[in-house]
Order: C-alpha cells, then sequence, then structure tokens
C-alpha cells in the first residue's frame, strides 16, 4: 500500500517543450531574398515563352534588376572571391529585352495618356499606329528568342557557390558592409540627381541610380530599424516614378523620331512630341521635390 502511494505521488515528467529554432543569420536571409528574385524570373521566364505578356516581361527585368543592382556592390564589400560570372549574364538577359519593354510602355501607356486630354482625336492616326504595332510585333519575337538563350541554370549555380562561401558572414560584418553600399549608392544618385535635367540620357543615369538605392536599402531593410529604412523607400518610390514618367515620355519622342521618319511633320505626331516634352519637364520638377524631401532624412545606415 505504502508502495502504491509512493508511485502515486511521484509527479509525472512533463515534457520537454521544443527549443525554439535559431532565426536566420543575417546573410542567410540576404541570399535568401536574392533566390526569391531568380525564382520570379525563372517564373516569368516560363510564362513569357508560353504567351507574351507585357506584366511577365516586367517581372523578368525587375528582378533580374534586384539582383544586377545590387550583388556587385554586396560582393565588393565582402571578403571572398566576387560574383561576376552572375552578374555578367544576367546584364545581359535583361538588355536583350529593354526594347520590347519601351514599345510596350509607348502603346500601352504613353499614348492612352496623351489622348486621354482630348485635344488631338481620341486615338493615333490608323498608318502611324499600325507601323508602331508592326515594330512592337517584331520586338516582342526578339524578346522571345532572346529568352529562349537565356536559361538561368548556370548563374544560379555560381550564385549558389558564392553563397556557399559567404554563409560565415557574421550580422556584424554584413551590417557594416550594407551601410557602406548605401552610402556609395546615395552619393551617386546626388550625383546623377544634378545633371538630370541635361536630357534623356542623364535623366536615365538619375533614374537607374534611383533604383539601384531604393532595391539597395530594400535588400538591407533587416539589419536596420523597419520605421527609418521604410520611410526612406517611400521617399525612393516616389523618386522613381516621377524620374520613370519622365524617362517614358522622352523615350517616346526618340521612338517616334526613330520608327516614324517619314511623319515628323505630321500634326498628331508634332502635338504628341510637344506634350511629351512639357510633362517629362513637369516630372522631373516633382522627382526634383521628391529629391528634396529625401535629402531631409537622417543617414540611418551610419549610426
Amino acid at each position: 500500500m505504502s508502495a502504491m502511494h509512493h508511485q502515486q505521488g511521484q509527479s509525472i515528467p512533463r515534457p520537454r517543450p521544443p527549443k525554439a529554432p535559431r532565426p536566420p543569420s543575417a546573410i542567410a536571409e540576404l541570399c535568401a531574398a536574392y533566390d526569391g528574385y531568380l525564382a520570379k524570373a525563372v517564373k516569368a521566364r516560363a510564362k513569357l515563352l508560353r504567351q507574351y505578356e507585357p506584366k511577365a516581361l516586367h517581372a523578368w527585368r525587375v528582378s533580374l534588376r534586384r539582383i544586377t543592382a545590387t550583388l556587385d556592390k554586396v560582393a565588393a564589400a565582402l571578403p571572398g572571391e566576387p560574383s561576376n560570372g552572375v552578374l555578367a549574364q544576367l546584364k545581359d538577359f535583361r538588355n536583350t529585352t529593354g526594347g520590347a519593354r519601351d514599345l510596350d510602355i509607348l502603346l500601352d501607356e504613353t499614348l492612352p495618356a496623351f489622348l486621354a486630354h482630348g485635344e488631338h482625336g481620341d486615338r493615333l492616326d490608323g498608318e502611324l499606329l499600325h507601323v508602331l504595332n508592326a515594330r512592337r510585333v517584331h520586338g516582342h519575337r526578339e524578346a522571345v528568342e532572346g529568352l529562349k538563350k537565356a536559361r538561368l541554370t548556370t548563374a544560379i549555380h555560381h550564385f549558389h557557390a558564392w553563397a556557399e562561401t559567404h554563409r560565415n558572414v557574421s550580422d556584424d560584418e554584413l551590417r557594416a558592409a550594407a551601410a557602406g553600399v548605401i552610402d556609395t549608392r546615395f552619393r551617386q544618385l546626388r550625383k546623377r540627381a544634378a545633371r538630370m535635367h541635361e536630357g534623356r540620357i542623364r535623366l536615365h543615369r538619375a533614374r537607374t541610380a534611383t533604383k539601384k538605392l531604393r532595391y539597395t536599402v530594400e535588400l538591407f531593410q533587416p539589419l536596420f530599424p523597419r520605421e527609418v529604412a521604410q520611410e526612406w523607400l517611400e521617399r525612393l518610390a516616389d523618386v522613381q516614378g516621377h524620374l520613370g514618367e519622365a524617362h517614358d515620355r522622352l523615350t517616346a519622342r526618340a521612338l517616334c523620331r526613330e520608327l516614324l521618319p517619314e511623319a515628323k511633320g505630321h500634326a498628331q505626331l508634332k502635338a504628341l512630341r510637344r506634350w511629351a516634352k512639357r510633362t517629362a519637364a513637369e516630372a522631373t520638377g516633382k522627382a526634383e521635390d521628391s529629391l528634396e524631401r529625401l535629402h531631409r532624412l537622417g543617414h540611418y545606415w551610419k549610426h
């Protein structure tokens, strides 16, 4: 009886709760982000090879840009071998589809915005539209042919090899590297923005610098206080949006001049060029205002 009491009095050991998994290191999160970009590019390419869609082409180009805009500086700031094999190939893949993207924007966004004013008819002259649409179809074919050769298998292999050699980078090391990369990109934007009024090429360079800084801030956001990084991202999105609009309008002028040389005296085309020039200047002015607000923010990466 006493033995039974003794057994009943014993406490039954409770199972220990499993240990919470350790959060992934910052370098692991960074490599996972790059893997995500590559996966989106693979998905977009597969969709485009089935059927061309402007949105899928945009997804392809943006996914590659997020890698090419950041990985070179990240690799240079860390010890070990750079990832040149990845970057050269991805830049080439992205550049082969740029012409198709410009024509999509012209016909799907810029022309409708111009015609929405109603001052020059509700549609572009049929002959002019036919020429532009024919060139667009040709551009789509060229893009798809380029995409057939743009297999990402080798780039993914090279990136994973690079990631494996850097998996022991500490959070502090990566944070220090991130601060240097963000600062470099910010100084580049300031330098290029000072000359963005000097024509389409200078504007394009300022826009590219904005994208590179935005994608860099986004990539390294987990390493810094979220609120301040988010404020920078919102301001950079404003700048990028205005510069993108200005660039699209100036590109429309250039494409019409290139693709419709015989119609340079056409009244509707002349009106389009005037409108594009005026609205590009307005968008550039808005970008300048957004940049001034951006410059008033603190440089959080230096703290």
